[in-house]
């Protein structure tokens, strides 16, 4: 087992899809071929749902700047930010986004607004020093956009919130891909569903699964998976005797144009496995669902993600960006850590043949990689 600081946790987040790259000199980042989008349109997002039933209420709401996109091209390493102005912490219970088209995918981190400091709007990541691992240590993640989706809510069951402090900006760091034969000028804006402090009852933190070893061969669909043991995790993170039990609120899955199926798994010390989420999709469908009331870990020691690919294209699809494609997980608990788990270069990627459908099937040998950070508050 692999630990690194914990600043690495939200590199590798933020630059799943080549967001934390740097940007050129002018603010307007990073530009390149949009390549294929794998049967889904970079340009063509897909619409959420209302993430549970109890209602969205906007208590702030904010656009952000237009961002410009030239048919067949992709924008990376550009930010965006939004200024508060709150002199009290804030409770968030749900975000809501909602687009123009093109945004492939977004990640939105906090921090306290004399940190990275200049005026709102869009602006170079590069210029104003902000990378992954900046941000980790300036606060944490507040929102992750589905890819290409046009409208979704992140929320939460009630009374658990993640916790803005005082004098906080939300800042983006976004990544847009337009395949479509027009240009576009496209906003996004958020909104934000906040509760008074008596109402919280539990405090949130981010984790997240990642499998950068995927290899989806042309012409085949196939099914990546990794199993992560996060006992020894816990237990010296949090230095207690033995895994505690938690409870999990939201997952959001992740990959590209090419994915059409997920699949986020507790494991039991057996290597029984009961499943937190599971579905199908189609490209830009809203992958984060909430789980009200929330799920419970129940004595498991470790997660297991599964994520496929329907190759109808000519090449081996391995991790990237563009026409490219990835396999992450990324959730909120109400431990007292926020960790990544993640194969490392121990680990191999192992074939098991093909299922009763003639998916090609895979398997990592390990998940040693791990970054964590204990809280306190």
């Amino acid at each position: 087992m692999r630990f690194f600081p914990f600043g690495l946790a939200v590199l590798i987040a933020l630059s799943g899809c080549g967001e934390a790259v740097e940007a050129t000199s002018d603010g307007t980042g990073g530009t390149g071929d949009a390549g294929g989008a794998g049967g889904g349109s970079g340009g063509v997002g897909g619409s959420g749902g209302s993430g549970g039933a109890a209602p969205f209420v906007a208590d702030l709401s904010h656009t952000f700047s237009p961002v410009f996109v030239d048919s067949g091209r992709e924008i990376f390493g550009v930010c965006q930010s939004w200024t508060l102005n709150n002199e009290e912490p804030l409770y968030v219970q749900g975000v809501r986004q909602t687009n123009e088209g093109a945004w492939h995918h977004s990640v939105w981190t906090y921090a306290t607004e004399g940190v990275f400091d200049g005026p709102d709007g869009n602006w170079s990541c590069y210029q104003r020093g902000y990378n992954a691992q900046s941000a980790a240590e300036a606060g944490g993640i507040i929102f992750n956009q589905s890819t290409q989706a046009f409208t979704e809510i992140q929320a939460f069951a009630e009374g658990a919130v993640v916790v803005l402090p005082p004098r906080s900006r939300i800042i983006g760091n976004i990544h847009l891909l337009n395949v479509s034969a027009s240009p576009i000028d496209t906003t996004l804006t958020m909104e934000l569903d906040t509760i008074p402090a008596e109402e919280v009852t539990v405090r949130l933190r981010p984790i997240s699964l990642r499998n950068t070893q995927i290899a989806a061969q042309p012409g085949f669909e196939s099914r990546f998976s990794v199993s992560c043991n996060l006992s020894d995790l816990f237990t010296s993170i949090l230095q207690v005797g033995e895994m505690p039990s938690y409870n999990m609120y939201y997952v959001l899955g992740h990959y590209h144009g090419w994915g059409n199926y997920f699949s986020f798994n507790f494991v039991n010390p057996d290597e029984s496995e009961r499943t937190i989420v599971e579905f199908s999709s189609q490209p830009g469908d809203v992958l984060g669902v909430k789980l009200d009331p929330p799920l419970g870990s129940q004595g498991a020691v470790g997660l297991r993600l599964t994520c496929g690919y329907n190759n109808t294209g000519d090449k081996v699809l391995t991790w990237g960006i563009g026409d490219l494609e990835m396999c992450a997980a990324y959730a909120y608990i109400d431990a007292d850590l926020a960790f990544e788990a993640f194969p490392s270069g121990d680990d191999a990627l192992v074939p098991l043949g093909e299922d009763e459908e003639n998916r090609l099937l895979y398997d990592m040998s390990g998940c040693s990689g791990f970054v964590a950070s204990p809280f306190t508050d």
